[in-house]
């Protein structure tokens, strides 16, 4: 997997060229660990990604990774779905915060 980095002062815009899967996970950490200390927001860009399985929400919540602020871009309608599952199995793990649509009152 190709993952292009761009630093624009303390925002990354990391883009992975590729499925995400249990094969790249480590490589996907080993990036975001090789962001540099001032890096305090990072956008994992999605637009390549058309396939995303649990491995992506083990990325997102990367116990050892420095606190940065987080979210996703270009999000295709597989990796959508992933997070809307996440979101009702597990909805103390706060995944919802990476949906395009996270402020937007939901329906009752």
């Amino acid at each position: 997997m190709n993952i292009t980095t761009d630093i624009h002062g303390t925002s990354a815009t990391l883009t992975p060229h590729g499925d995400i899967d249990f094969q790249h996970l480590d490589q996907l950490r080993a990036t975001l660990h090789r962001l540099p200390p001032a890096v305090t927001a990072v956008a994992w860009d999605l637009r390549d990604a058309h396939f995303v399985d649990v491995a992506g929400l083990h990325l997102l919540n990367t116990a050892d990774a420095p606190a940065r602020a987080t979210s996703l871009t270009h999000l295709h309608p597989q990796p959508r779905r992933l997070l809307t599952i996440a979101c009702e199995l597990f909805p103390d793990a706060d995944f919802d915060r990476y949906l395009p649509d996270a402020g937007a009152p939901h329906a009752a």
